[in-house]
């Protein structure tokens, strides 16, 4: 063979060896799945649209992301979505870090009371330094972080009557996640909360089996919980960031060049959906008081006495977190519980 038809064959073949690797180790068509425990209608729906539309677009269709909403390849239960994209069943999520901390105890952090200030500093201290140092610890737990989008600020809502101190709140039924931090922050402050399944959670409010429930803005529209909830509190003490994530193993077996198509679209898709979220809470307020529900704000004075209650647990989850996290958070955000 002559010198220039072994280079042309060189050529040849590395072209095929790049073209192989154009999505994971396969040329075929790769198809992935990715589950949400919420509906069409809610902003988590919206980031998993973009992040398909960008994901498909930049590899010309080789790879392909199939959206399933209501956690509906895990039954609607939210622990069991999240075990299945851990064991590789399930190839995405998109997770709370409420739900993320049963599994890395130290994602609770992002849910201490009254921790972040606002949206744009959320965001910001979650892009930085600290924000990578919790997605850092996924992938012993088989799972890789992407990116951060938001739930949003978490909010209360029940039947029984405004809550505008703390003696409104005494005795009331209230659905917390199933994380013990929230089941202590409400003890504290004098509730009687109990956890369950978010799925079963409409009928039970319905069936009066709950008074109330706290989740944020978009979640209590998207839910319709204003069908089954009169009153409204705006407290905004728990910010609720979500992660889209994927299954580690399925992550090693995409080409470096893949991986970095879905770490940018990730990004892209994320910042996109907490534009969402920050971006439509006053009209999601505003459909929502049109639908009868009763809404109020917290004073200053009322937060005052609802984070002295609150307080204690700052102490409590920075022995068991460990690290200096919580006050390395705290430091940043110059928030927390403290009056």
């Amino acid at each position: 063979m002559v010198k220039g038809q072994k280079f042309l064959v060189t050529v040849l073949l590395l072209l095929s060896a790049a073209f192989l690797l154009s999505c994971g180790k396969s040329s075929s068509k790769q198809e992935f799945k990715l589950s949400l425990i919420l509906g069409t209608n809610s902003n988590w729906y919206l980031g998993a649209a973009k992040f398909k539309e960008l994901v498909e677009a930049r590899t010309e269709g080789k790879c392909h992301i199939n959206i399933f909403p209501h956690g509906q390849l895990a039954g609607q239960v939210q622990r069991t979505e999240l075990e299945m994209v851990q064991t590789g069943v399930i190839d995405m999520s998109l997770e709370s870090s409420i739900l993320l901390s049963l599994v890395e105890k130290r994602m609770s952090v992002l849910s201490m009371p009254w921790l972040f200030q606002s949206y744009s500093q959320a965001d910001s201290i979650l892009e930085g330094p600290l924000g990578r140092e919790l997605l850092d610890l996924l992938p012993k737990k088989n799972l890789i972080g992407l990116a951060y989008g938001a739930n949003g600020f978490r909010q209360i809502t029940n039947n029984r009557n405004p809550i505008i101190t703390p003696a409104d709140l005494k005795g009331m039924k209230i659905r917390v996640p199933a994380i013990k931090m929230y089941i202590k922050v409400f003890k504290l402050l004098g509730a009687d909360p109990s956890s369950m399944n978010f799925g079963e959670l409409f009928t039970a409010i319905a069936q009066g089996t709950m008074d109330g429930q706290e989740n944020p803005i978009a979640v209590i529209w998207s839910s319709r919980l204003y069908e089954v909830q009169k009153y409204l509190t705006l407290w905004d003490y728990s910010y609720d960031p979500i992660i889209l994530c994927i299954n580690k193993k399925r992550w090693e077996s995409l080409s470096p060049e893949i991986q970095n198509v879905f770490m940018q679209c990730a990004r892209e898709a994320m910042e996109y959906e907490r534009a969402q979220v920050a971006g439509g809470e006053k009209a999601a307020l505003d459909s929502l008081a049109a639908k009868g529900m009763k809404i109020n704000t917290l004073t200053r004075e009322s937060l005052v006495m609802f984070k002295a209650l609150a307080e204690p647990i700052y102490k409590d989850y920075s022995r068991k977190i460990g690290d200096g996290l919580i006050e390395r958070f705290r430091s940043q955000s110059g928030g927390g519980s403290h009056p």
